[in-house]
């Protein structure tokens, strides 16, 4: 039911637009107008509202109006051109006040309008006029979605009757990172959030989605896949995270930058625009806990990720994914082995003991006291010195 509802007030909505791209049927006949309306959300005050600034050129066509004009000013142009400011002020700015301020009226807004100080008309040459002021509540949001509540055709005064409040071209400036959701009729072109409309005598239909409600889509819209590497060593988690299947503003991509700092302590972080999506690089600083075994250690790093992903993938490591889109990390490094280090230094004691060995019974066998009492028998040496003592006793 909601969704019949809809659709009939979008028909109700677009139905007066749908005719109104090609020339209007009761054009006014006195001014060629073209018509550029920048819109923006301001801040007025200790309020935020949507402003819709109107500049407006233009120039006198209706034949029998410039001859007036013409003669006048052939007199006095000083007088002429201030009964010239009258007539624009009067037939353009206040015909097009009176079609704003039913508008505002019908969807029960009320709207200020601003002017600049000296006045909503300045005369320029050859009768030709620019038209300036701004007025607020030119869109109005319900959370989701951001519209233009003075939408529709207008109409023009003069001289007791009504024409169509007709303009050769409408530039209509949007901010660039809002999100076009709708735009009736079909501007002429469309580039950077700038629609242009030729011959007409309307305001367009304007729908935009609010920020918050463009990132959900964005999130709704893509696949999320991310890659993370913890590095001991340095302490840090680098990640790589992808979102492919729609493409980004701005705005969008502000949010998901600011969703990335406000649940990861970020130490650097940068995007990068793909033609169908979005990448956003970076290093976070983790929670670590780090315990130690007689065989090896282990890292255990905690990040915590600003949503839910499709895909995780963790280099040089496993992972657990807890509550709240947190991944723990498990780094494993196994100590090296002690054995080889054991078993060379028995041989380098046992080779030690050998070599102590030796020496001391080398040393025991050059000692003489030790051989006397070892019972040996005496070189040859020593019994020659014998006989040679014996000898000089005889003589």
């Amino acid at each position: 039911m909601r969704r019949i509802i809809a659709l009939i007030l979008a028909f109700i909505l677009l139905t007066p637009l749908l005719g109104e791209v090609s020339a209007a049927e009761n054009p006014q006949p006195v001014f060629k107008i073209d018509i550029v309306i920048k819109a923006a959300p301001v801040a007025i005050g200790n309020s935020s509202t949507w402003l819709g600034t109107f500049k407006m050129r233009v120039v006198l066509v209706e034949p029998s109006e410039r001859a007036y004009f013409e003669n006048l000013a052939a007199q006095n142009k000083t007088l002429a051109e201030e009964e010239f400011r009258s007539l624009v002020e009067a037939l353009v700015y206040r015909n097009l006040k009176r079609n704003l301020e039913k508008r505002f009226e019908a969807a029960g807004l009320n709207s200020t309008i601003y002017l600049p100080s000296g006045g909503p008309v300045k005369v320029l040459d050859n009768w030709s006029a620019a038209v300036t002021f701004a007025v607020s509540n030119f869109m109005v949001s319900d959370g989701k979605v951001i519209r233009c509540p003075i939408s529709g055709p207008m109409d023009f005064v003069y001289k007791g009757k009504v024409y169509d409040y007709s303009w050769e071209r409408l530039t209509l400036i949007l901010p660039k990172d809002y999100e076009i959701k709708n735009l009736a009729p079909t501007p002429s072109d469309l580039s950077d959030n700038v629609a242009v409309w030729e011959n007409g005598n309307f305001i367009p239909l304007v729908e935009l989605y609010t920020p918050i409600y463009s990132y959900v889509r964005f999130l709704n819209a893509t696949h999320k896949e991310i890659s993370l590497q913890y590095d001991p060593q340095e302490g840090y988690v680098q990640f790589n995270a992808t979102f492919t299947g729609a493409k980004a503003t701005q705005s969008i991509i502000s949010q998901l930058l600011a969703s990335f700092r406000g649940t990861m302590d970020i130490i650097s972080i940068d995007t990068r625009q793909e033609e169908n999506g979005l990448v956003v690089i970076g290093v976070a600083k983790p929670d670590v806990t780090y315990q130690e075994t007689s065989s090896e250690r282990v890292w255990k790093a905690m990040v915590k990720l600003p949503g839910r992903f499709d895909s995780i993938t963790v280099v040089g490591g496993e992972y657990i994914v807890g509550p709240d889109n947190t991944v723990i990390i498990t780094v494993t490094e196994s100590k090296p082995s002690k054995l080889p280090y054991i078993a060379g230094a028995v041989v380098l004691v046992a080779i030690a003991a050998v070599f102590l060995m030796r020496g001391r019974r080398q040393k025991k066998a050059e000692e003489p006291g030790e051989v006397a009492e070892s019972g040996e028998e005496p070189s040859e040496e020593v019994e020659e010195d014998e006989q040679a003592s014996d000898d000089a006793g005889g003589e």
